[in-house]
């Protein structure tokens, strides 16, 4: 980790003290009613037990969170940044339009996760970034248009709790597959419908590349619109699936 993407972090939370924002804190309650539940299953990559190690290292810090009415729940807030000095070992990300070793690379599969989760339970999105590229077409851990980049200190997933109960956020993580599940001790009041779409493709820059896509998601509650986001894919020279 650079020191400026400490300074930004610093930055950023600085920010968000000043605009009063109040996050999850760790307090596990037995809700038995379910919002709702992601389930990602982990692809095949390189260094597979150096991800799952940076995964465990996450998911400890997610499970049991509870979230009251109006609180924000932030990755970073919750997750330790990523440094060696934490844990975390290096693992696979993305950067301008290729795939990377980085320290803590392999947690965008739990913000993914966790963003479609979120969605499901109808809940505020203030901040989510979709990865640049779109490298492994249909072996992508996530539906196209539905991923959560994270990465410390410069993009974040920030979710506003803007239901009237308190929820409790688990998780279960294994060597093929995580489950993430948002839970209250009232039932949900609207199942969402969730809708997304490629809206735009462009063409591969050549024969072992992968096309480039817009996309838009949209969600519904009783009829009403409640979220709309538009993703853009850049078009790679290449596939890493």
């Amino acid at each position: 980790m650079n020191i400026k993407q400490r300074i930004r972090a610093l930055q950023r939370r600085l920010q968000q003290s000043w605009r009063g924002y109040s996050f999850a804190t760790p307090g596990e309650a037995d809700y038995q009613q379910v919002w709702a539940e992601a389930v990602t299953l982990i692809p095949p990559r390189a260094d597979p037990a150096n991800r799952q190690r940076n995964l465990e290292l996450a998911v400890f810090s997610l499970h049991g969170l509870h979230l009251l009415p109006g609180q924000i729940f932030s990755f970073w807030r919750s997750v330790p940044a990523p440094t060696l000095k934490n844990g975390y070992l290096p693992g696979p990300a993305f950067s301008r339009g290729k795939v990377i070793q980085d320290v803590g690379g392999g947690l965008c599969l739990i913000s993914t996760n966790l963003y479609n989760t979120f969605l499901q339970a109808g809940l505020e999105i203030l901040e989510r970034h979709n990865h640049s590229i779109d490298p492994y077409g249909e072996a992508r851990f996530f539906p196209l248009g539905r991923d959560a980049m994270v990465y410390y200190g410069y993009k974040d997933l920030l979710v506003r709790n803007d239901r009237k109960v308190p929820l409790s956020l688990s998780l279960e993580l294994n060597d093929t597959q995580l489950r993430s599940t948002l839970s209250s001790s009232q039932p949900m009041p609207h199942r969402p419908e969730l809708k997304s779409e490629i809206v735009q493709e462009w063409p591969a820059p050549g024969p072992q590349g992968m096309p480039g896509y817009r996309t838009e998601t949209r969600r519904w509650e009783a009829g009403r619109q409640t979220y709309h986001d538009t993703s853009t894919y850049a078009a790679c020279e290449h596939r890493y699936g």
